[in-house]
């Protein structure tokens, strides 16, 4: 495998791939805040239960209530065969790409950085559903 090939196996996404990767990033950071606050809450709990504590305090608690992303990225379209079940092509799905700019995506592919694209976009928490107990 050439290196063009690795950069691309390991730059190039499907721009969906790309969002879903940075979600699942900012996810994955929240849960850490909440996993921490639910462990400091249980040592605060224990100091409590066993005296050395004689006042009740809660574990802080911290979430991202909103995050922005901005991604400076290189776009393309390809297609993608949709093959039958008897292995005849259908069609093609157009499918859109994404390459982060920097340095190696730049001088590999002596990429212009004027023709780049900028995505912007905002992920907002919202408070759970309420459960209306009978």
């Amino acid at each position: 495998m050439s290196q063009e090939d690795e950069i691309e196996d390991v730059l190039i996404r499907p721009l969906g791939s790309v969002l879903r990767m940075v979600g699942s990033s900012i996810a994955e950071a929240q849960r850490a805040l909440d996993e921490n606050s639910i462990a400091t809450q249980k040592m605060i709990d224990l100091a409590i239960k066993s005296g050395e504590i004689d006042y009740d305090i809660q574990a802080p608690w911290y979430h991202l209530p909103d995050t922005v992303i901005e991604l400076k990225i290189s776009l393309s379209m390809t297609d993608k065969k949709e093959i039958d079940k008897n292995g005849k092509v259908r069609g093609y799905m157009p499918v859109m790409l994404a390459a982060p700019l920097n340095a190696t995506y730049k001088n590999t592919y002596n990429y212009d950085v004027q023709g780049s694209s900028q995505l912007k976009a905002k992920i907002v928490s919202i408070p759970p559903a309420t459960r209306i107990s009978e």
